[in-house]
């Protein structure tokens, strides 16, 4: 396969604000939103698949922004002697390529900026469909044009997904956001937390509530989704032994331990990546 890129500016592939819900709608399915509460707003996913990429990347803590199915990636393919050749495409540029070309556009579905500037565009696909010949294309396609702007490419699956105990920790958190507190006893635990790393169970023995164990496990899981204590998610589902630290301390991201990026992971046979399409050659025209 090879790959001609196209290239413009990175500033200009960013400016792309225009919603593309509506190219979207050829694909079945309906849209589940995704509270993402520090952009004031809930993202929209479609399917189940990309809301639990969405509820991780909203939940965090170095996750600046997210943009859902944020532009089109146009480009043009045809089948060679040797092979399928990629063409991609001035974003907008209304000429496109003739027969024995075929054009079409991707949309990927998050564009994640990080805190620490770092850009990474995201893909999410069923692991049983990556081996698609139009699958593998489409991620090749995706995969090009990130690495043009100097992006992350990750292909997520069920299997990233759901290897760790991360979105069962991330969902049950997210049940108590709204909780009604006691203000005395969430001072309690903050102190007591405050001293050093607590597990919930010795919180719950030591703030002094002793009829009421129950509230008090609610009160410290809702200080945790509110960001005023923190816990690491991703390894150990949260449980009694579950260690709490002061807010902000526990700066977690799954790029970096559960997810990583597409071409990391070499040792499965079908590793879900992109690059397990071979590309023979990548040039600008």
């Amino acid at each position: 396969m090879t790959i001609n890129s196209v290239s413009s500016s990175p500033v200009e592939a960013e400016s792309y604000s225009i919603s593309t819900f509506r190219l979207r709608r050829r694909t079945p399915g309906t849209f589940v939103l995704v509270p993402f509460p520090k952009g004031g707003r809930s993202i929209r996913c479609q399917g189940q698949l990309e809301a639990a990429a969405a509820v991780i990347l909203a939940n965090c803590p170095l996750v600046e922004t997210i943009r859902e199915q944020p532009f089109q990636i146009w480009y043009a393919w045809r089948e060679t002697k040797t092979g399928l050749e990629i063409q991609l495409l001035e974003q907008h540029n209304a000429a496109r390529p003739t027969a024995p070309w075929h054009c079409s556009y991707i949309v990927p579905d998050f564009l994640v900026r990080m805190a620490s500037g770092a850009t990474r565009l995201i893909e999410v696909k069923p692991f049983d469909k990556l081996h698609k010949p139009d699958v593998q294309r489409k991620l090749s396609v995706a995969r090009c044009f990130a690495e043009q702007y100097g992006w992350s490419f990750h292909v997520l699956t069920e299997r990233e997904l759901r290897r760790s105990p991360l979105l069962g920790n991330l969902r049950l958190l997210s049940r108590y956001r709204r909780l009604m507190t006691d203000a005395e006893m969430c001072e309690r635990i903050l102190t007591l937390v405050a001293e050093q790393p607590t597990s919930i169970n010795d919180v719950c023995v030591r703030v002094s509530f002793p009829d009421r164990l129950h509230e008090v496990r609610a009160a410290v899981l809702h200080l945790v989704v509110t960001g005023r204590l923190d816990i690491d998610p991703r390894y150990e589902p949260i449980s009694d032994s579950t260690l709490l630290y002061p807010g902000g301390s526990i700066l977690w991201e799954p790029f970096d331990s559960v997810w990583g990026p597409s071409g990391s992971r070499t040792a499965e046979l079908f590793a879900s990546s992109a690059n397990s399409v071979p590309i023979n050659s990548l040039s600008s025209t």
